[in-house]
């Protein structure tokens, strides 16, 4: 299993929205609203990195109001 923190940018007042949006995921066990540099947190287990790679370009950055996504992938 692959583990990453995918911090999300969103347009201002679209942090509820991004939040709802992202639990609907399968491979979202945690999402949180943050303060500072990013505005939602995502913490993402995934079987295999191919499919880490698709749920972050085909479901969380195509979200509305997404601007933009930093991943951290965990070191095993």
């Amino acid at each position: 299993m692959e583990t990453a923190y995918v911090m999300i940018n969103c347009e201002m007042g679209a942090e509820g929205t991004i939040v709802e949006g992202v639990k609907s995921i399968d491979s979202v066990k945690e999402v949180s609203g943050v303060f500072g540099n990013y505005d939602v947190i995502v913490k993402l287990v995934c079987p295999n990195i191919d499919e880490m790679r698709d749920t972050i370009a085909t479901k969380i950055r195509q979200l509305s109001k997404v601007r933009c996504t930093t991943t951290l992938v965990c070191a095993n």
